[in-house]
C-alpha cells in the first residue's frame, strides 16, 4: 500500500471522499498493516526483554547497594521499570506534539481533515510502541505483585488497549496522543515516587524521603488536574460532541467512548484511594503504598503491638513453664 510523505495511505484517501466505514475492516486494510502487526508483536517481546535488562542490571544493583529487603525488591523493580518508560514516553509525546501543525485549542482541530490527518513515520511508531506496551502491561499484570485494585488494573489494561488500538486502525491519533500524554504525564510521579519510597525504608535517607513526598503531592494535583478535570471537560466532550458535530459517521464512534467514559469512572475510584491515602498520613504520619498489595503489605504499628504482645506473652509462659519444672525437680532430689 502506497504512502505519501505525510504518512497518508490510498485507504484514508478513498475513505474521505466515500464515507463508507466498511473499508476499514476491509482485507485490504488489514494487508495494509501487516507490517505494523508485525512491529507490534516484535515491540511487544522488546519490551518484555529491556524489561528484564533494566530490572536486572542496573535497577537490582542498585537496590542492594541501598539495602531494600527482599518482600519490597519486587515493587522496587516494577516501579522502577515503569517509571522509566512513563518518562521516555512523555518526552516522546511532547516532541511528536512540538513538530505537528496543529493545536490542542480549539479542540475541533482534532477532528477537522480526518481521516487525512498527516501520520508520518515517526508518529506511526510512537503509537505502535504505545500500544506494544499496553499489551505488554496485560500481560505483565499476571506475573507482578498481586494487588487490591488488580480486577479494575485489568480493566484499564484493556480499556487503554482498545483505545490507543482503535485510535490507529481508525485513524483518530491526534486525540489519542494528547490522552496518551496526560496520562503518562501522571505515572511518571507515581511510579518514581513508589520507587523512591522503597530506596529509603531502609536507608533512612532524608533527601529521598522529602523526594518521594514532593513526588506524590505532584502526582495528586496532576492526577486530579488531568485526570478528572481536563480529560472529562476537554477530551470527553469533544469526542462526544464535537467529533458528533463534525461528522455522524465515524467508525467506533460508540465504543471508543465508552472506553474513554469507563477510564473516566477508574479514575474516580482510584482518586479515591489517593484520598484514603492522604487521610491515613494524616491520622498516623505513613503513607502505605498507592495500589497496595493484598498479600504483601506492611504490618500496621498495630499490628506490630500485637506482635510485641504476644511475644511477651509466650516468654512469661515459658518462664512460668520452667520454674514448675525447676521446683518440681528440687522436690524430687529432696
Amino acid at each position: 500500500m502506497t504512502v505519501d510523505a505525510n504518512g497518508i495511505s490510498e485507504l484514508e484517501l478513498e475513505r474521505y471522499y466515500n464515507p463508507d466505514n466498511s473499508i476499514f475492516s476491509s482485507s485490504r486494510k488489514v494487508v495494509a498493516e501487516l507490517n505494523a502487526i508485525l512491529f507490534l508483536v516484535l515491540a511487544t517481546n522488546l519490551f518484555f526483554l529491556v524489561r528484564y535488562l533494566y530490572q536486572h542490571f542496573i535497577l537490582k544493583p542498585i537496590a542492594i547497594s541501598y539495602k531494600v529487603r527482599p518482600s519490597y525488591m519486587a515493587r522496587f523493580l516494577e516501579n522502577g521499570w515503569y517509571s522509566l518508560y512513563y518518562i521516555s514516553a512523555f518526552v516522546y509525546g511532547c516532541y511528536l506534539y512540538s513538530q505537528e501543525n496543529w493545536t490542542l485549542f480549539p479542540t475541533i482541530n482534532l477532528w477537522l481533515g480526518w481521516p487525512i490527518q498527516p501520520f508520518n513515520t515517526l508518529y506511526r511508531t510512537y503509537y505502535l510502541l504505545e500500544l506494544a506496551f499496553y499489551l505488554h502491561c496485560t500481560i505483565a499484570i499476571f506475573m507482578e505483585t498481586k494487588r487490591k485494585d488488580f480486577y479494575q488494573m485489568l480493566t484499564h489494561h484493556f480499556a487503554t488497549f482498545f483505545l490507543v488500538g482503535a485510535s490507529y486502525w481508525y485513524r483518530y491519533h491526534r486525540i489519542g496522543l494528547v490522552i496518551l500524554w496526560l496520562h503518562n504525564a501522571g505515572d511518571i510521579f507515581l511510579y518514581t515516587a513508589k520507587a523512591i519510597n522503597y530506596l529509603q525504608k531502609e536507608s533512612k535517607n532524608y533527601v529521598m524521603y522529602v523526594t518521594s513526598e514532593l513526588l506524590f503531592v505532584l502526582f495528586v494535583i496532576v492526577f486530579f488536574m488531568m485526570r478528572l478535570v481536563f480529560l472529562p471537560s476537554v477530551l470527553v466532550r469533544t469526542s462526544l460532541f464535537e467529533a458528533f458535530y463534525v461528522s455522524t459517521t465515524y467508525p467506533q464512534f460508540y465504543s471508543t467512548n465508552v472506553c474513554l467514559i469507563v477510564l473516566l469512572f477508574l479514575h474516580m475510584f482510584w482518586f479515591y484511594l489517593i484520598l484514603r491515602i492522604i487521610y491515613r498520613k494524616m491520622i498516623n504520619g505513613s503513607v502505605e503504598d498507592i495500589r497496595s498489595d493484598s498479600e504483601e503489605d506492611e504490618p500496621t504499628e498495630k499490628s506490630a503491638k500485637n506482635n510485641h504482645l504476644e511475644a511477651e506473652q509466650t516468654s512469661k509462659h515459658q518462664g512460668v513453664r520452667s520454674k514448675s519444672k525447676q521446683q518440681v525437680q528440687s522436690k524430687k532430689n529432696n
